[in-house]
């Protein structure tokens, strides 16, 4: 009997006709690593220490035996043939593995074999799966990178044909599946824009790079390569639009960031106007969530192989390393070392050159092919190691292996990053509690209405919990939650500290999904800061993410209902909310699924419906800015004027600071779509028609 095993996407393993479900985790994390292999034999020792790395030899090997007779009763006695175990290795043959098939039919310079490894790919590799071992998830975080850079390169490919062979739609279909997969891949922004360019699509080309520019300035706070705006200035200058602005810098300017270090931009960000102090005796709470700067300094990674020709990869290495820390890496300030030797000449020296961190690692041949790179992060007032990591690979799997090792640093920065961050909250909180006392009373707080003053309050207790745990997945998915409610109600504070919070929440929301790759939560909570931040596809992505780890979770129906309507699909909305209501009953939420479902009944012009849900929305939350800003919209359409301009009214009180034209502009930055914005902009029109902070 056939037995199919897929690992692109969520894993799937087929005996015959009949898609096999419960088989214990353990053993679909066996199958699917000996699956990995192009049917060669791995050793018991191997397997045991992957899937068992806490336990002894012994105990390791029992339960790796264990485990494959859980595997063969799952399998069936059908599938004997296909899992081939003797007293040294195991192996997998003559199984359908889809991972087979796409590296073969990546490698072809064949428009349809590409086209068919491209639809093999149907999601992360073994996506939304996770097992207790350390060896395990390093393996398994490889692979991800390793099988999304060979998607990457074959969707680009597969559109540089397709345009060649003037099938432009396909094309265009080729390139947004890249910018999805990878949107700050600017070789995949430039072949989407390419494509739409080639179609004679220009307005959508110069859409497409006015959409790459903001991703690249919101998230990394760097302006496209030249590459990038030549291509754009083309497309502008064939299209005889040249008086059009094009957004971003011109190429004369290329990075104009690049001239303002990361410690002067945030001192920037951190200093108070004169307006923050004017407004000091009012109400609006101090965020205590603006981030500090961290100084790391960068050595040269060492070349102890004892062979002159690596120098060339050592020193590119390096090069690439420091160039993904600086595009990756939010509040660090890099800084290079001359020689991670002269890290160990004593603390005090490298103090007082203003380092906080070093970085250093050295590459050595571990076997014949085979590099090995140890990196380590070493604190440079103690020189105490903070981190060290290992990696073995083929020098042609560099690539993707420095991805890894970039990721893997960068989050460990950040972890310091943030616990500098803790350590200044808990220094002006100047709160003596522990931890668990910190986590209560921030749950307190945000079981009450949704207010600035209590989410400030859960926001600092969260801090100041990371301060003595900065692991604590709790900690970091609370503080990653306020962040969020801050961005979605940016009038609370002034635009530093709803930057800052959008910043800080997703490094803290990624901390917590490295280590607990299965918290639905966290995963929900990166989906509301991604959908805040205007990334609405990678939203949509985390919410079935999280939906598929605990489809019981209301919050995550609400918010992937409310991400439908930004995304053009109101219709799904309501159907969605309903679920949310039935699932999560508290009326903290339900003001939230009100909201949610008014708004949207607003958008499809289902005015009576819209007021009666925005109304309910405010019963539970009379201070939900966003409700009574779309309830004024709303009675105003039906010509109920003196209602409208008394909702105008309480809102203009409430937030007497903000412009109908920062309104407008916070709507319509989060979403391209097209449908969005026809159904927003009438809304609009009524709003500045009553005159809100004009």
């Amino acid at each position: 009997m056939t037995l199919s095993i897929s690992v692109l996407g969520p894993l799937v393993i087929e005996s015959g006709d009949c898609r096999l479900g419960k088989v214990p985790k353990k053993a679909r994390a066996l199958l699917a690593f000996l699956a990995s292999q192009a049917g060669q034999p791995v050793t018991r020792e191997r397997l045991a220490d992957l899937l068992w790395p806490y336990q002894g030899q012994e105990q390791a090997r029992h339960s790796l035996r264990n485990c494959l007779l859980e595997l063969r009763k799952a399998l069936g006695r059908n599938t004997d043939p296909h899992l081939v175990a003797d007293f040294a290795t195991c192996r997998i043959q003559d199984a359908i593995v889809d991972l087979d098939a796409f590296e073969r039919l990546s490698r072809s310079q064949h428009c349809g074999d590409l086209q068919s490894a491209a639809e093999l790919y149907r999601g992360e590799f073994l996506a939304d799966f996770d097992i207790n071992s350390e060896p395990f998830q390093e393996w398994l975080s490889v692979q991800r990178d390793r099988t999304l850079a060979v998607v990457c390169d074959l969707l680009h490919r597969l559109s540089e044909l397709q345009n060649a062979a003037g099938d432009h739609d396909a094309a265009i279909q080729s390139g947004r599946r890249l910018v999805m997969l990878d949107s700050l891949s600017e070789f995949g922004q430039r072949a989407l824009i390419r494509a739409y360019a080639q179609a004679g699509r220009r307005g959508e080309a110069l859409r497409q790079y006015k959409s790459c520019a903001e991703t690249l300035k919101r998230e990394l706070g760097v302006a496209p390569d030249v590459e990038t705006q030549l291509l754009a200035n083309e497309i502008s200058r064939s299209n005889g639009a040249r008086e059009h602005s094009l957004p971003g810098p011109t190429v004369e300017d290329p990075e104009p960031a690049a001239r303002a270090s990361t410690s002067d931009r945030l001192s920037a960000r951190r200093a108070p106007s004169r307006a923050d102090s004017a407004r000091e005796g009012t109400t609006t709470p101090r965020w205590p969530c603006l981030l500090p700067n961290i100084a790391v300094a960068v050595a040269p990674v060492r070349n102890l192989t004892g062979d002159p020709d690596q120098q060339f990869l050592v020193e590119a290495f390096t090069e690439d390393l420091v160039t993904d820390l600086l595009r990756h890496g939010r509040g660090l300030c890099l800084r290079p070392l001359s020689d991670d030797r002269s890290a160990s000449d004593g603390g005090n020296r490298i103090v007082e050159r203003g380092y906080d961190y070093i970085v250093t690692g050295s590459a050595q041949t571990s076997a014949p092919g085979l590099l090995r790179v140890n990196m380590r992060i070493t604190d440079a007032a103690t020189s105490e190691y903070l981190w060290a990591g290992r990696h073995e690979f083929k020098p042609e799997d560099l690539a993707p292996i420095q991805t890894r090792i970039t990721r893997r640093i960068s989050r460990e920065l950040h972890v310091l990053l943030l616990q500098a961050a803790s350590r200044r909250a808990l220094a002006k909180s100047r709160q003596d509690v522990g931890i668990t006392e910190c986590l209560s009373e921030a749950s307190s707080a945000l079981k009450g209405k949704i207010t600035p003053e209590l989410t400030a309050q859960a926001q600092t207790c969260y801090l100041t919990a990371l301060a003595q745990d900065p692991r604590n997945v709790e900690a970091l998915t609370g503080l990653a939650l306020t962040c969020q409610t801050l961005v979605s109600n940016p009038w609370w504070g002034d635009p530093r500290a709803a930057a800052a919070a959008s910043d800080l929440g997703r490094e803290a929301v990624a901390i917590a999904l490295d280590l607990a790759p299965g918290n639905a939560v966290a995963k929900l909570i990166q989906g509301m800061l991604y959908s805040a931040g205007g990334q609405l596809e990678l939203a949509e992505r985390a919410f079935a993410q999280a939906l598929g780890m605990d489809h019981g979770l209301g919050a995550a129906h609400g918010f992937a209902g409310y991400n439908a309507a930004l995304l053009g699909r109101a219709d799904e909305t309501w159907p969605a909310i309903e679920r949310a209501m039935r699932l999560d009953h508290t009326d903290r939420r339900h003001s939230i699924w009100f909201f949610f479902a008014g708004f949207a009944e607003l958008l499809l012009g289902r005015t009576e419906t819209a007021i009666e849900l925005l109304e309910k929305s405010l019963e539970r939350n009379p201070s939900y800015g966003a409700a009574r800003l779309f309830l004024m919209a709303a009675l105003s359409l039906i010509g109920r004027e003196a209602d409208a301009t008394e909702t105008a009214a309480s809102f203009r009180k409430q937030y007497p600071d903000y412009r109908t034209t920062t309104f407008e502009q916070l709507w319509l930055s989060r979403s391209g779509s097209s449908t969005y914005r026809l159904q927003i902009h009438p809304l609009f029109e009524k709003i500045r028609n009553l005159g809100v902070a004009n």
